[in-house]
């Protein structure tokens, strides 16, 4: 959940004119080539996070926007991940069901390879009543350690006790010691990414599957997929241009590039609404200030890691390429489709940040580029977070709008609409104009 950001401080006349050259095709163009099937989700396995680094590096490189990392464009460090990138197949009788459709396997799931599975159905509203899950596993305590336990969840009225089991389910314990769940659902949950196992829980398979697929209880499945904790090398890419006048000043736009990547070797999350989008905003307003040379210096700070647990700003702001004390404003851009609702400014209520909204309001009042200007407070939701320890730091995200989903298979190019791009883009920069 998020949006877009600016803060160009540069004369009025010259704002204005930016703003007029600033329209959603190139923005389009680099979202569609972020998201299409070559950068395999912008995930971690087959490396497609550095594929769409070296993407953006050669973007910058284009526009002769300076790199600032350690490595030219690039900051690098590494963290333990899961990767899927083998053949990921389930059947039910002759019927072959679609992943990231019919079905999605949590990212912590043990590998299960060309096996035959025999499903055990649990019910459960009986499993959470006292004594029903020791009765469901005495029961079946011959069968269940190399079974998968199937809980339909789908057209259920879940009350508390239920919500605590499955969130125990979903969150890596397994209360059947069995060798997976399979969870029965309405619509498949969004795809996340798991970075390590918990060594106390013995280890097993997590699978959400359309109910409706289930209807006639098949005795067995046909599954098989592969699943590697591994260690990843990944790369935050930072570009600058240095301030005509105050360059000791700095400006940040941000926005994380990676996304939740592969389920096997075909299927991938587009991921085009999060975070494509704002990170082709981003070089988007790249590509202007190497045009129009900014007043104070402007960072372009693209993150890794956001999926994983925001750890790519972590790791920028425990190892800093330029002094954070310089920083005037850091404006982080994390889904920035749609909008016709408005848009949300989180952490605009500080003192530090407070007059940015201010005046985005009063501009926003007189023009009415977006319906509403909303805020809320502070949270750990995207990469302005750890920069907002500090720095003076907020995120903007757009309201309603046309996108094709979040963190699933439909998140497409074609999907997101870019109607309200230039309307926000002129809000933001006058906003912050002299």
């Amino acid at each position: 959940m998020k949006k877009i950001a600016l803060f160009l401080l540069v004369s009025i006349t010259g704002v204005l004119g930016s703003a007029k050259s600033q329209d959603s095709v190139f923005a389009r163009s680099v979202m569609c080539q972020l998201s299409s099937a070559e950068m395999y989700g912008r995930g971690y396995s087959f490396k497609g996070d550095s594929i769409a680094a070296s993407y953006l590096s050669q973007l910058f490189a284009e526009m002769e926007v300076e790199p600032i990392g350690i490595d030219r464009y690039f900051q690098h460090f590494m963290f333990n991940t899961f990767v899927m990138e083998g053949d990921c197949e389930l059947k039910i009788g002759k019927r072959v069901l679609e992943p990231g459709k019919d079905y999605y396997i949590a990212p912590f799931s043990i590998p299960l390879k060309d096996k035959k599975m025999r499903v055990i159905y649990a019910d459960l509203k009986a499993i959470v009543q006292p004594g029903g899950l020791e009765m469901f596993c005495k029961e079946n305590r011959r069968r269940l350690e190399s079974s998968l336990v199937y809980i339909n969840t789908a057209n259920m009225e879940l009350g508390d006790a239920e919500k605590e089991f499955l969130q125990k389910l979903k969150t890596k314990s397994n209360p059947f010691n069995s060798k997976g769940v399979v969870l029965g659902v309405e619509s498949l949950p969004s795809a996340t990414v798991a970075v390590q196992y918990d060594e106390n829980i013995k280890k097993y398979s997590l699978i959400n599957v359309i109910d409706s697929l289930f209807s006639a209880k098949p005795e067995t499945i046909q599954i098989n997929y592969s699943n590697e904790l591994r260690l990843h090398t990944t790369q935050n890419v930072c570009a600058m241009i240095s301030g005509s006048e105050v360059p000791d000043s700095i400006i940040i736009f941000s926005a994380h590039y990676d996304h939740v990547g592969t389920l096997g070797s075909k299927t991938y999350y587009p991921g085009a609404h999060d975070n494509a989008s704002g990170t082709a905003a981003v070089m988007d307003i790249a590509r202007y200030f190497s045009a129009n040379p900014p007043k104070y210096s402007v960072a372009f700070l693209l993150f890794t890691a956001e999926e994983a647990g925001l750890l790519g700003s972590s790791y920028f702001v425990m190892n800093p390429l330029f002094s954070l004390k310089k920083v005037k404003m850091a404006i982080n851009l994390d889904m920035f489709c749609g909008g016709d609702d408005g848009l949300m400014v989180v952490n605009s209520q500080v003192k530090e940040t407070k007059p940015f909204f201010d005046r985005m309001k009063e501009l926003n009042e007189a023009n009415r580029y977006v319906k509403e200007l909303k805020s809320r407070p502070n949270a750990p939701n995207s990469d302005h977070y750890f920069l907002s320890m500090h720095c003076p730091a907020i995120f903007i995200y757009t309201l309603g709008g046309r996108y094709g989903g979040y963190h699933n298979v439909y998140d497409t190019c074609e999907e997101c609409g870019l109607e309200n791009y230039q309307n926000i883009i002129n809000l933001i920069i006058q906003s912050v104009a002299d």
